[in-house]
C-alpha cells in the first residue's frame, strides 16, 4: 500500500470511529439523560377528577396508626449559619434575603450518610420518617425540572432526597415526604409577595422556573414528581393550605396517606384528651426544627414522657432532628434517640400498634391497650431503694388500678424481664407490686443530691439499676372494670 492510500486507509478508518463513538454517545444521552435535561413529562395516569377519593385509605390511616412513632428531619442550606429554617425571611430585608438565599451557593454537605440516618431511626424505633422535601423559603432539596433553586444546582450536586428514600426504605421504614405549599423563593422572584411566608397564593398567574409555570401548576408538577420518581412515598405532609394538591396526590396515587393537611398535627404540644382517630403531636429535641449550635436539648425522660403520653391519648408522636451543615447528625440528637432505642428495645411492645385504654391515666400511671390481645399496658415510675438496703438498690413500687377486671386468665409482667409481678384484687381494685430485676444500665440513685458522689450508710457510692425511666408492665386477658369513672389527669 502507497504511503497516500495508507494515510487516507487511516483518515477513513479515524473518521469511522469518531462518527461511531458520537453515535454511542447519544444513544447513551438519550438512555440516561443528564439530570439537568430533565423536562416536564409526566410518569403518571391520573384517575379523573370524579372518581378519586378525596380522604386518606382507612387501611393505610390504620397502619399510620399502628407505628406510633416517626422521626422528623429538617434540613436546608440555612444549617450553615444555625438559623431557623425559612422563618427568617419573614418580615426581613431584602439584602438580608439575597444573603439568606446565597447560602444554597456554598452548601456542601460531603459528609450526609443517609445509611447511617437510617439505622440509627431504627434502632430508635421508628416506623417512619417524614423529610423535609420542600420548605417555605422555596428550597428544593431534590432534583426538580420545575426550579433551578435545588440541591442539584448546589457544590454538592446530588439528589439527596432519592439517597435517603432508598436509605430509610431498605431499613423498612416507611417513607414520608415534606412539602411546603407555601414558597417564598416564587413570591421574591415573580414580586407576587404575598401576606404571609406561610401561605401560598394559588391564584397567582405568574410565571416562575424553567418551565414557565403559574403558581399551582408548578407546584403540582413538583407533587407528581414527588410521587413518581422516588419509589413507594407512603405519606405526604403539607405545610400549609393544599387543597389543589391534596387533590392532585390522590389523583397520582390513590392510598396515599396525607398527614398534615388531612389529619390534626399539633406543634411542640400534646393535646389534653384521647381521640380514636389519626393525629400525630410534632415535637423536637431541641427548640428549633432546623441545626441550631449549643441548643437548648430535651432530656431523653422527656422525650420518653412525651411518647407515652402521646400513645395513650391514641396518637403519633413525630420526633424532629435538625442535621448539621455538613451532613452529620448533631451528637446531641444521636445521644436522644440511642437512648430512645433502649427504651424502645425494652418496652416498644407497649406503644407501637396500640389504641386508648377506657382512661388514659390513673395518677401518673399511663394506659394503652392491645385490643386484639384484651391486654393493657402501664407505664410505672419506680422508686429507687424501694427493695433492700445494700447497692445497687432496686427500684420497684406498690400501685393499685381501678379501671381494670381481670379473669382467671390474667398474668402480669414487666415488658423484657423473666418472671411475674405480684398482684391481687379486690373491691377497691388491683394491687400491683413491681420490681425492676433487670440489670440494664448502672446510675447514680435519683434522690437529694449532695456535692460530689452520693454515699449511703455504709459508705458505699449509691448506685441504682437504672435507667431512670418508666417501665411498662403487661397485664393480659383483662376487660375495663365495672362502673369506673374514667379521670384523665
Amino acid at each position: 500500500m502507497s504511503a497516500f492510500k495508507a494515510k487516507s486507509g487511516y483518515a477513513f478508518f479515524g473518521a469511522f470511529c469518531f462518527l461511531l463513538a458520537i453515535l454511542i454517545s447519544c444513544t447513551g444521552c438519550a438512555k440516561n439523560p443528564p439530570q439537568e435535561s430533565r423536562t416536564e413529562k409526566s410518569a403518571a395516569t391520573l384517575l379523573p377528577e370524579d372518581k378519586v377519593r378525596l380522604s386518606n385509605d382507612p387501611q393505610k390511616t390504620e397502619i399510620f396508626r399502628d407505628a406510633g412513632l416517626g422521626l422528623f428531619i429538617h434540613w436546608g442550606p440555612n444549617s450553615q449559619m444555625g438559623t431557623e429554617i425559612s422563618w427568617p425571611l419573614y418580615n426581613a430585608s431584602a439584602d438580608y434575603i439575597k444573603k439568606y438565599y446565597a447560602l444554597a451557593e456554598t452548601f456542601n454537605p460531603v459528609d450526609f450518610n443517609p445509611a447511617g440516618w437510617a439505622r440509627l431511626a431504627k434502632l430508635a424505633g421508628m416506623e417512619y420518617v417524614v423529610f423535609t422535601a420542600k420548605h417555605h423559603d422555596g428550597f428544593c432539596m431534590f432534583d426538580t425540572a420545575y426550579s433551578d433553586f435545588k440541591i442539584t444546582k448546589t457544590p454538592f450536586g446530588k439528589d439527596i432526597l432519592a439517597a435517603l428514600v432508598e436509605a430509610f426504605r431498605k431499613e423498612g421504614l416507611l417513607v414520608g415526604i415534606y412539602y411546603s405549599p407555601g414558597d417564598f423563593r416564587y413570591q421574591f422572584e415573580t414580586g407576587r409577595r404575598f401576606s404571609h411566608l406561610y401561605e401560598a397564593d394559588f391564584a397567582s398567574q405568574e410565571l416562575f422556573g424553567p418551565l414557565k409555570k403559574n403558581f399551582v401548576d408548578y407546584e403540582r408538577g413538583q407533587v407528581e414528581e414527588l410521587l413518581t420518581r422516588y419509589g413507594d412515598i407512603f405519606m405526604l405532609w403539607f405545610d400549609g393550605k393544599c387543597e389543589p394538591l391534596k387533590k392532585q396526590a390522590w389523583r397520582v396515587k390513590q392510598d396515599l396517606f396525607i398527614g398534615r393537611g388531612e389529619i390534626p398535627t399539633p406543634e411542640q404540644e400534646i393535646p389534653g384528651k384521647a381521640s380514636d382517630h389519626a393525629w400525630e403531636s410534632c415535637l423536637t429535641t431541641s427548640i428549633q426544627w432546623s441545626y441550631q449550635p449549643n441548643p437548648d436539648i430535651r432530656t431523653s425522660r422527656e422525650i420518653i414522657a412525651n411518647l407515652i403520653k402521646i400513645r395513650a391519648r391514641g396518637g403519633n408522636m413525630l420526633l424532629n432532628v435538625g442535621p448539621r451543615p455538613e451532613g452529620r447528625l448533631a451528637d446531641p440528637d444521636i445521644d436522644r434517640l440511642r437512648d430512645l432505642g433502649l427504651w424502645m428495645m425494652l418496652y416498644g411492645e407497649a406503644v407501637r400498634g396500640v389504641r386508648p385504654w377506657v382512661v388514659t391515666n390513673e395518677g401518673d400511671v399511663w394506659l394503652t391497650q392491645r385490643r386484639s390481645e384484651n391486654a393493657v399496658y402501664a407505664f410505672v415510675d419506680l422508686e429507687y431503694g424501694f427493695g433492700g438496703p445494700k447497692p445497687p438498690w432496686p427500684a420497684g413500687r406498690k400501685l393499685t388500678l381501678k379501671s381494670i377486671k381481670t379473669s382467671p386468665e390474667t398474668k402480669i409482667l414487666v415488658l423484657s424481664q423473666d418472671g411475674e409481678c405480684e398482684w391481687q384484687e379486690d373491691g377497691q381494685g388491683l394491687h400491683l407490686t413491681v420490681y425492676k430485676k433487670q440489670t440494664v444500665q448502672l446510675i447514680r440513685k435519683p434522690e437529694k443530691k449532695t456535692a460530689g458522689l452520693d454515699k449511703s450508710s455504709n459508705g458505699d457510692i449509691a448506685i441504682a439499676w437504672g435507667p431512670d425511666w418508666p417501665v411498662a408492665v403487661k397485664i393480659t386477658n383483662v376487660r375495663p372494670a365495672e362502673n369506673f369513672a374514667p379521670r384523665e389527669k
